[in-house]
């Protein structure tokens, strides 16, 4: 099931900023700081990062309409969030309290 997370959370749109509130506070947080940190990638990067963005919130808002698996979307998103905190390119952005 937790693929199934990660396989939504890689899914459809096109970059843009203002990402929709999926309904879930961990993702809502999660999603919130990637995209205001997003900004500190490269142009190539951003690009990339945005549409993972919108595709990730997309695929979140869906899978938070099913109670089986808003459970494990909350805690996705506490992982991802954390994940990226660690080791992504924008992990000191993504740090800050």
């Amino acid at each position: 099931m937790n693929y199934r997370l990660a396989f939504l959370f890689l899914i459809a749109a096109t970059p843009a900023y203002a990402v929709d509130p999926t309904g879930v506070a961990s993702c809502d947080a999660f999603l919130k700081r990637y995209e205001s940190c997003s900004s500190e990638l490269s142009p190539r990067q951003l690009h990339d990062a945005q549409k993972e963005l919108l595709e990730g919130a997309m695929g979140m808002r869906a899978a938070a309409t099913d109670p089986k698996i808003r459970v494990q979307l909350e805690q996705f998103c506490t992982d991802r969030f954390e994940q990226m905190k660690k080791s992504s390119d924008i992990k000191d952005c993504m740090s800050k309290p």
